[in-house]
């Protein structure tokens, strides 16, 4: 069995601290869902509610759908860049490799929440960089879309990557023994 990183405790801590910061990204892109229902609500309601029918009113611009957006699709991507870093742990996946693939994540979570709240303020929806049939493109289109696409096209890539360490890397897989079961963090155990 070939181990794919040299010295296991320095992969490991590696791991670990990337892991700690995916995650960390990850909450804050569910905090930003949060901050989109917030975003949601005064849309909805045309300002906010200070105390039972007394609305301090104010326009709040984007649409419904898009705020809804905002307030969604930031969670899938939390979710996204969480589960992919507590489930790389368990994939034979090299130091460096794992520390491209993880911040690939990271920021095409971070492009996609981008693509909801700037798509929201554009008048294409962060669709194209040009004028189409969905509306006009301005700064808010070039802000939602390069990233969006950038980093979607490369995550693609990150996580062909990581199905192939989970379904063909035979030679590189760390699994359990008859006799020990390998923890997460190489720690054997009977």
């Amino acid at each position: 069995m070939i181990n794919p990183n040299p010295d296991p405790t320095n992969g490991l801590m590696a791991q670990d601290s990337l892991r700690r910061r995916m995650i960390g990204h990850g909450a804050l892109m569910i905090l930003t869902a949060l901050l989109g229902g917030f975003g949601l609500y005064m849309h909805i309601m045309g300002g906010i509610e200070i105390s039972p029918g007394h609305l301090i009113t104010f326009n709040v611009p984007g649409t419904e759908a898009g705020w809804v957006r905002c307030h969604t699709g930031s969670v899938a991507n939390g979710f996204m860049v969480i589960v992919t870093a507590l489930g790389m742990v368990h994939l034979p996946v090299p130091e460096k490799a794992a520390k491209r693939i993880g911040w690939v994540v990271v920021m095409d979570g971070w492009s996609n929440v981008g693509f909801y709240f700037f798509g929201n303020l554009s008048p294409n929806r962060g669709l194209a960089l040009g004028k189409t049939h969905v509306g006009d493109a301005d700064a808010w289109s070039v802000l939602a879309f390069v990233p969006a696409v950038v980093f979607g096209f490369l995550v693609v890539g990150a996580f062909a990557e990581l199905g192939y360490y989970g379904l063909f890397d035979k030679n590189n897989s760390p699994g359990p023994s008859h006799e020990f079961d390998i923890g997460a963090y190489g720690q054997k155990t009977k």
